[in-house]
């Protein structure tokens, strides 16, 4: 019975910090022509925390410029520039 509740215990603790991920920031690739890349890799993010950041980012809109994905790393890329 103890050990069903430590594996239970331990089992609650991994979900709880996929749920509470880290979210990895926007990098200024070059910020005079307002281009950016971020990550939004792992199971806490997807490809729409990508696209969230960006419009974070960028008040006017952006458009992608690169978008990268390696399935067996769970890997998200994208770099985007800020329209004017």
């Amino acid at each position: 019975m103890k050990l069903l509740l430590i594996v239970l215990l331990v089992t609650m603790t991994g979900c709880a910090q996929l749920m509470n991920g880290q979210t990895q920031p926007v990098i200024e690739k070059d910020i005079r022509q307002g281009i950016y890349y971020t990550t939004c890799s792992g199971v806490v993010e997807t490809w729409g925390s990508c696209y969230q950041k960006a419009a974070a980012t960028c008040k006017n809109g952006y458009d992608v410029i690169n978008r990268n994905e390696v399935f067996s790393n769970a890997l998200r890329e994208v770099t985007f520039k800020c329209r004017k």
